[in-house]
């Protein structure tokens, strides 16, 4: 449910449309506030008697007020969503191209760790400090981080785990209804149960015993954190720990997954294990629906890209190009 309903001409179709992309497994959040912004142009420029959205209506939406390219660009591909949806029922509805105006989307290219950096990234995450005006942020963003680097998860599948997800004596996370909407369970390792250990005595102490169904990791005030301020935080022991950009290219949190795939592919390969029966195990712990869905993620490194080619281009030639693929963000 949308939490202002929508009040333009086509209310009701914008509200199948969000109901449908839902259904379909995606979460529509940020998407649902871009609909909202939407609703309100087409409640301004939209006839009543017809409302039918044209190239015209297309163009000066993308274009209204003062805002960089990359809104543009997301304008685009939100209307141009709605408006294949929309022509199912009216084929009078304009589908503009996906380079309309000129605008191309710039590609997600994956800046992967290291492993020299990926050890000093995990040595910042276990020092990382508190803060004056947060006490809690070193010891929950530290985990908060290095559980994202060893386990592969989305930045939105860490931050909604409960209590009750994070089975400390199985060793285990039930990751529930992510992505596509699937529920999946990641096996961890016995060194980082224990760093979760110590961060949920941390907030135990700080706030007192809490329900299962609190979630996992909190501020000082039991108040969740927020994917800006876990980004901060990594950007500040990225500095630390000395990660700088490579190739023009930062590492961004999203990064995480692609290093953690990455590393995974290149320890089988090292000790001479068959890649085609393991990807599929990559698969599922990642949480995707299907080996070309992991494509996005699994970009080898660069190391690696010339040896696997030759002894597997037979059965991974369609996953392994010769060099890293730029592809989008998955909201993950």
């Amino acid at each position: 449910m949308t939490t202002k309903p929508f009040a333009s001409p086509l209310k009701d179709e914008l509200e199948r449309f969000l109901q449908y992309k839902r259904a379909a497994g995606c979460r529509y959040q940020a998407e649902e506030s871009a609909l909202g912004r939407l609703d309100r142009y087409l409640t301004r420029h939209l006839s009543a008697a017809d409302p039918v959205i044209t190239l015209d209506v297309i163009r000066a939406f993308i274009q209204e007020g003062q805002c960089s390219n990359t809104t543009r660009q997301h304008r685009l591909t939100l209307i141009r969503e709605l408006c294949r949806y929309l022509a199912v029922e009216d084929m009078r509805t304009t589908i503009p191209p996906r380079n309309f105006l000129g605008l191309r989307r710039s590609p997600y290219l994956q800046r992967i760790l290291t492993r020299d950096e990926g050890k000093r990234f995990l040595t910042t995450c276990a020092n990382f400090p508190r803060a004056r005006c947060s006490p809690l942020r070193g010891v929950v963003h530290g985990t908060a981080l290095t559980l994202l680097y060893v386990t592969g998860l989305r930045l939105g599948e860490a931050l909604r785990l409960t209590i009750a997800d994070v089975d400390l004596s199985r060793s285990l996370l039930h990751v529930r209804l992510t992505k596509f909407g699937k529920s999946r369970l990641v096996p961890i390792h016995a060194d980082v149960i224990q760093r979760l250990r110590e961060c949920s005595n941390s907030v135990e102490q700080r706030l007192g015993p809490r329900p299962v169904d609190a979630l996992f990791f909190v501020g000082p005030r039991g108040k969740p954190v927020s994917q800006n301020a876990l980004s901060a935080s990594f950007r500040d022991i990225l500095k630390t720990a000395g990660i700088a950009q490579n190739g023009g290219r930062r590492p961004r949190v999203h990064d995480l997954r692609g290093t953690f795939a990455v590393h995974r592919l290149l320890r089988w390969y090292e000790q001479n294990a068959d890649l085609e029966a393991k990807l599929p195990l990559l698969v599922t712990y990642l949480g995707h629906v299907s080996l070309q869905g992991s494509q996005r993620y699994l970009q080898l490194a660069r190391d690696l890209l010339g040896e696997v080619t030759r002894r597997h281009q037979v059965h991974f030639g369609h996953l392994i190009t010769d060099k890293l693929e730029a592809t989008k963000h998955e909201n993950i």
